[in-house]
């Protein structure tokens, strides 16, 4: 087990060897009607994806967080969910090599490798997006999507698209990862409503892995009670990390999404300044919104629903109704997710 000192004694060194890591091994892989049929390129070179992509439709960028793999459930899960859909252009932006734990091992491969790798590939990604855009494809029409680091990543590729003075319109962070970006210790300003015109965040497993404040421009809270709990139908206990049951709620941000894809209306939020509001209004609101694509780029603030403990997720208006006879526990979510990776 690490301690706060240890690491901070040893940071210099780490960052260092972190950054000896970094590789160039990223592709962008444009698919073409099945997760079978794509056309691959290294982001270093995303023009040849150019006849990959109909200009004439809206173009989906998806990525995963860390450890994660290009086959993994969440990145085959949300792919196909989009493929089904058609009518989008549906690129994944690949970068497993650069997303492992490597030498480290997984707490500390997570702070000293997959985080510079991602601040780098989302720069190289702000790139390729404004290549795109002087080759005609239209930047209004581009819709970034990621999970844990990997929105994070997003993030990075917005604000540098920004800086050259293109806006990305949306982008979708499926509970952006949170150790280190937020809290004393927050090393790193990664996803936030500035990356972006409009940013809708997803929390489905804050204090643990996922972030635990409202940092998009809307922010929906699924199945939120005040503290850190688990997502109803997960396990609970101890699990060994980065094991199915222990990433179950950090997960469900992109399953909600992904139901969320095929039954557009089944996600109903409702706003409410905070978690209170909320209960004491027994979500009574006028103003309402769908997680998953047909979220509102009007809309601002926090919103709150519940789900189901099992697919299908979804529960319609009636997840608007908060449960109000649940115990509140008052946790410090950073330090529980500190002692968790170090």
């Amino acid at each position: 087990m690490w301690s706060v000192k240890k690491l901070w004694f040893m940071t210099p060194i780490l960052v260092l060897i972190g950054l000896l890591q970094l590789s160039e091994t990223a592709f962008l892989r444009c698919y073409q009607g099945s997760l079978n049929n794509y056309v691959e390129t290294p982001l270093s070179h995303p023009l040849k994806l150019i006849p990959c992509i109909n200009k004439e439709l809206p173009t989906v960028i998806y990525t995963f967080g860390y450890r994660g793999r290009i086959s993994g459930p969440a990145t085959t899960a949300v792919l196909t969910a989009y493929i089904n859909k058609k009518k989008r252009n549906i690129i994944l932006l690949n970068w497993e090599n650069e997303a492992e734990s490597g030498m480290f091992g997984i707490s500390l491969g997570y702070a000293f490798s997959a985080i510079p790798n991602a601040k780098k590939i989302g720069r190289e990604l702000g790139q390729a997006l404004i290549a795109f855009t002087k080759a005609g494809v239209a930047i209004s029409d581009i819709h970034l999507v990621a999970h844990s680091l990997g929105a994070h990543l997003m993030g990075f590729a917005g604000r540098l698209t920004r800086e050259q003075g293109y806006v990305v319109p949306r982008i979708t962070g499926l509970d952006p990862a949170g150790t280190l970006f937020e809290g004393p210790l927050s090393l790193h300003s990664g996803l936030d409503r500035t990356c972006a015109k409009f940013v809708d965040i997803i929390h489905t497993d804050l204090g643990n892995y996922g972030s635990s404040t409202s940092t998009g421009t809307v922010d929906i809270w699924p199945n939120y009670t005040g503290e850190k709990s688990k997502q109803p139908g997960c396990p609970i206990g101890n699990f060994e990390m980065f094991s199915p049951e222990d990433l179950c709620s950090h997960d469900r941000s992109w399953g909600y999404f992904v139901e969320a894809l095929a039954w557009p209306t089944s996600f109903q939020a409702v706003a409410a300044s905070n978690y209170s509001e909320w209960v004491a209004h027994g979500g009574e609101s006028n103003r309402t919104i769908y997680l998953g694509d047909l979220t509102s780029t009007q809309a601002k603030g926090n919103y709150y629903l519940r789900t189901n403990n099992k697919s299908p997720f979804g529960l319609g208006v009636e997840g608007t109704k908060p449960i109000t006879n649940q115990t509140r526990r008052r946790r410090n979510p950073f330090l529980a997710r500190l002692f968790k990776f170090f």
